[in-house]
């Protein structure tokens, strides 16, 4: 059913085996750096979105009386009237 695409990699792998090696290394340079930049930077975006889903929605450190800086600021206007 997939035989075209195995023929097809397979006349491929043999023409780029048989070019000169600088070549070879420019054209996978050419070809497979871009598509690795590609899918590290889908990964980096897919990370992301599922950590800012998956995060905790408090906040991690407390202010320096363990108050919010609001509750603080209104304790202390509070206080001062």
């Amino acid at each position: 059913m997939l035989d075209w695409l195995a023929d097809t990699w397979d006349a491929v792998e043999l023409w780029v085996a048989q070019l000169w090696f600088p070549v070879q290394f420019a054209l996978v340079m050419l070809v497979l750096l871009p598509i690795c930049l590609g899918v590290a930077w889908l990964i980096d975006r897919v990370v992301d979105r599922l950590s800012a889903l998956l995060a905790p929605r408090y906040r991690a450190e407390p202010t320096l009386w363990g108050r919010d800086a609001d509750e603080a600021g209104q304790a202390h206007q509070d206080s001062a009237s």
